[in-house]
């Protein structure tokens, strides 16, 4: 499965994406990171509207952050 996208040093994380949508079972990503790089935008350019499910959120917050 081949896309294309505009992300410079990204291919490997592009192909471990959709290597997820290959295999026979259901999967779940969870792409991880420094706030402002590109996770979302990246997810969305490589899987496009293949999404099933989307959570965002903040690491290591208390719930009334």
């Amino acid at each position: 499965m081949e896309t294309e996208y505009s992300f410079v040093g990204r291919s490997h994380q592009a192909t471990s994406m959709l290597h997820l949508l290959e295999t026979p079972r259901s999967e779940m990503l969870a792409v991880i990171g420094r706030r402002r790089v590109g996770k979302t935008e990246l997810a969305w350019q490589t899987l496009g509207s293949r999404f099933d499910f989307i959570m965002t959120g903040i690491q290591h917050a208390t719930a009334s952050a």
